[in-house]
């Protein structure tokens, strides 16, 4: 599987951080700390970013993931800009029931994501959309070992397509993972 390590993630994130297209940044910013696919980021509309009682943050709701169920992640905030998801708040706002990332499309998405491979110093034959997803599981094996924690994370219905997907309850340890990631900064 093709996954970026951490150190490489928050570099791609920085490039794109610092191109200043905001609206790439943050969607490729939710596609890491969602483990969504590209289509899945760019189905979002302002009203799936909603509150959470529970916390007094907000979060992103995926509508049906792929085959699954509806599922809803933390939006981080961090005090690293580049992990910081605090401004999609308000885009949500702005963009109410009207795409999220209204400007982007998979392609033009695809061509940025291989520009700031390349302004990060990556590989660009090895940097597309879909290995932000790999990436996602790889950081919650890493912090979990939990194939399981991992399986529920991306949504998977089928066990195979976590390898040995054995359904449990996690415990929220996949969600701690992520937040450790983004805590980290």
């Amino acid at each position: 599987m093709e996954y970026l390590h951490e150190v490489e993630i928050k570099t791609l994130l920085k490039a794109s951080y610092e191109y200043g297209n905001r609206e790439a940044h943050l969607a490729l910013l939710v596609m890491y700390a969602t483990g969504t696919r590209v289509s899945q980021a760019l189905k979002l509309k302002g009203v799936d970013i909603i509150p959470d009682p529970a916390t007094g943050g907000y979060k992103i709701r995926i509508v049906r993931a792929k085959r699954g169920t509806t599922r809803s992640f933390r939006v981080f905030v961090s005090p690293n800009p580049i992990l910081d998801m605090s401004a999609l708040i308000d885009l949500a706002k702005q963009r109410g029931t009207s795409a999220l990332f209204g400007g982007l499309s998979r392609q033009y998405l695809h061509k940025l994501i291989k520009r700031f491979a390349t302004e990060a110093g990556l590989h660009v034959g090895m940097v597309h959309c879909h290995n932000l997803r790999h990436s996602t599981a790889m950081r919650i094996m890493e912090r979990t070992q939990r194939i399981g924690a991992v399986s529920g994370y991306l949504c998977h219905t089928d066990p195979s397509a976590a390898y040995t997907y054995v359904k449990e309850n996690d415990g929220g340890y996949a969600d701690k993972a992520m937040a450790a990631v983004f805590a980290e900064g």
